[in-house]
């Protein structure tokens, strides 16, 4: 599926929609998030998006969007008949994506799903703790770009031990502009360009500095912008 930047922002805006609400129930995590009936489940783990510390889940299952959205308006609007002043769930239609969204004392829980190129059901559960806010780290403000780049999503985590960072931007220009400035621009912040490969549309391209890696991914989007996708990892002793 082609990235759709109005999509992504409007998928990140309502998962944090529901953090104007407030509730005075007990401390909450992803794992007292009931997983969708039948539904194989992966725990992904922590990672910090936007500066929020957010836990995740995947799933897929056999049972269709409807079911697994009802699944979930049942048991919220059940557990909502006690607190009068907490809405159940806010839901939204984002592209494909099916979102319902409630608030837990300070924490926002999200469902999202849609149908699968298989026919089944696919879809993610979010816990993201507000209360637990921090700066967005030095990546965001530092890490090249052309003029007038907007940061669509700055994501941490950490990868086998090692600290890992995805930033999302998109621009107006096209790839091959924006595949000359990081060819051209990289070394000036100390990277040193190690290979690139190219395809419609995309081009990758592959750097080094001190202790990183970084890999930037440079595509069209569907709606005519450029998405460029920035990962870096801290290497360890032995890459």
């Amino acid at each position: 599926m082609a990235f759709n930047v109005k999509q992504f922002i409007d998928i990140w805006r309502y998962a944090m929609c529901s953090i104007a609400f407030s509730s005075t129930c007990s401390a909450y995590d992803i794992h007292d998030v009931a997983d969708p009936p039948v539904a194989s489940v992966i725990y992904v783990g922590e990672v910090v998006q936007n500066g929020m510390p957010l836990q995740m889940k995947q799933f897929s299952t056999e049972s269709s969007v409807t079911e697994v959205l009802v699944f979930y308006k049942q048991r919220w609007s059940d557990i909502s008949k006690y607190r009068n002043d907490v809405p159940a769930y806010l839901e939204k239609h984002v592209g494909e994506w099916h979102v319902l969204s409630k608030m837990e004392t300070d924490k926002s829980v999200v469902v999202q799903a849609r149908k699968s190129s298989r026919g089944s059901t696919e879809g993610y559960i979010l816990v993201t703790d507000i209360s637990r806010a921090t700066k967005p780290n030095q990546w965001s403000s530092e890490f090249p770009r052309i003029q007038g780049s907007r940061l669509l999503s700055n994501t941490e985590s950490i990868d086998k031990g090692r600290a890992a960072y995805t930033l999302v931007f998109f621009n107006e220009y096209s790839v091959h502009v924006n595949r000359d400035y990081y060819r051209d621009n990289m070394h000036a912040d100390g990277w040193q360009y190690a290979r690139g490969s190219e395809k419609t549309k995309t081009a990758i391209l592959y750097f080094r500095r001190d202790k990183w890696h970084c890999d930037i991914a440079v595509t069209e989007a569907d709606d005519g912008k450029t998405i460029i996708i920035a990962n870096l990892v801290e290497m360890n002793e032995n890459s």
